[in-house]
């Protein structure tokens, strides 16, 4: 097949390594990456004996559970064998509403805006169009379009979409950060919650809320009257108790601070100690920057995160993009690789096995055949070209006869050994 060159989207996320698990008993968040089980954080969950909850409504199901949400496992796993058993399973979208921008080239360029929220979107943004067909691709979705969204979010500066689906309808909500305005209305990002007219209480400045309502926000004005107001959690965005294990995977929103030793990753703040381990093993704590994508493992001390590990993936930088179709032979189950244009790609529990061809959410290896149509995001994991994510996609029209990689992938392929 004729190679030619496709400009990579980049992006970050994905996994540096295979391993994770917090070991023993304790709370996991990150975004599930398969599902059959459920893979978070390079873990896969065991469900069977599991209860789950979805968007505050218990006794939901496996099924009810898709690639690239957020959510919040609490079980024990085994990071070694990259097993685990669940006890609870929940997720909680960060907003549902309309598009309010949309790919503008000056207002919201290569993003969009919903509900006053900036989505940021990347290479491993998981998209799914659940009106029929009408928004195929995440760059047809206009103004006014329903979506749900989950991802990593400080509740300040926007979100970064880990999954977005297209709904032909939903209720309002909104996740933020409290920022009173006046005695009756407050703001989340450029979202003006007005409390006029109900009977809801301010709450306090900086409180993390959920805020849902019946009607959407002003399209001119983006002003919100609520139905109702919930203080997440403790209401400070800690992710679990005092003396909890915890892994969580996220974006740090605020980058290390030397002198604390900490950093924000999300609403959580992070404290590095002296012997904190990092993955891959070349990077420090100056690698902490602002937006990079990692995974924290450690213990809540009060409503910090203790850092025993922490894991830092790969950037938009160091990502790119390689498609075609699979071919004959090209599938290694023992060895949990896809081959394409001749490159042997690793799959493993951290990889984003995205299924666009309708049906279920995701895929397993075993699914492939021959005629399907792979784009992958590849990143160089200790000489290993491993995927972040794997599309199976439909045959594109442009692609008959070809087959596509961009040109950072050259550059990362000829540093390969």
């Amino acid at each position: 097949m004729a190679a030619t060159v496709l400009t990579s989207c980049g992006g970050a996320g994905g996994s540096a390594v295979a391993e994770g698990g917090i070991g023993g008993t304790g709370v996991s968040m990150g975004r599930v990456t398969q599902v059959g089980s459920v893979y978070v954080n390079g873990i896969q969950y065991n469900t069977d004996t599991a209860t789950f909850t979805v968007d505050g409504v218990a006794n939901p199901t496996l099924s009810d559970i898709s690639v690239g949400m957020v959510v919040r496992v609490t079980g024990s796993s085994d990071p070694t064998a990259g097993t685990g058993v669940a006890d609870t399973v929940e997720y909680d979208s960060l907003l549902t509403g309309p598009v309010d921008c949309a790919f503008d080239p000056i207002d919201c360029p290569n993003q969009l805006s919903a509900m006053g929220q900036t989505v940021n979107i990347n290479a491993d943004t998981v998209y799914e169009d659940n009106t029929g067909g009408s928004r195929p691709l995440i760059e047809d979705l206009v103004i006014g379009d329903v979506i749900e969204v989950s991802g990593f979010t400080d509740g300040e500066t926007g979100i970064l979409a880990t999954r977005i689906e297209v709904e032909t309808s939903g209720q309002n909500k909104v996740t933020g950060i409290v920022m009173p305005v006046d005695t009756t209305s407050f703001m989340i990002e450029r979202l003006t919650i007005n409390l006029l007219g109900t009977t809801l209480s301010l709450p306090s400045a900086g409180s993390y809320v959920e805020v849902t309502g019946n009607n959407p926000p002003n399209p001119t004005t983006l002003e919100f009257t609520p139905s109702s107001i919930e203080i997440l959690g403790s209401g400070d965005g800690t992710v679990a108790d005092d003396g909890e294990e915890v892994e969580i995977e996220g974006q740090i929103t605020v980058g290390f601070d030397g002198g604390t030793n900490r950093f924000s990753l999300n609403s959580q703040i992070v404290e590095v100690l002296p012997g904190t381990e990092f993955e891959p093993g070349s990077l420090t704590s100056s690698d902490l920057t602002a937006g990079r994508i990692i995974e924290v493992e450690g213990v809540m001390n009060g409503t910090i995160l203790l850092a025993e590990e922490i894991e830092i993936e790969a950037s938009a930088s160091e990502k790119s993009e390689i498609a075609g179709q699979l071919g004959v032979g090209n599938v290694d189950l023992a060895a949990s690789t896809v081959t394409l244009l001749d490159q042997v790609i690793q799959i493993d529990n951290a990889t984003i096995l995205e299924n666009d061809l309708g049906g279920s959410s995701t895929f397993a290896l075993a699914d492939l055949i021959s005629s399907d149509y792979l784009e992958a995001t590849v990143y160089d994991n200790n000489g290993v070209l491993t995927a972040s994510k794997l599309e199976r996609e439909t045959l594109p029209r442009e692609a008959l006869n070809e087959s596509f990689v961009s040109e950072r992938f050259l550059s990362l392929a000829s540093k390969l050994p």
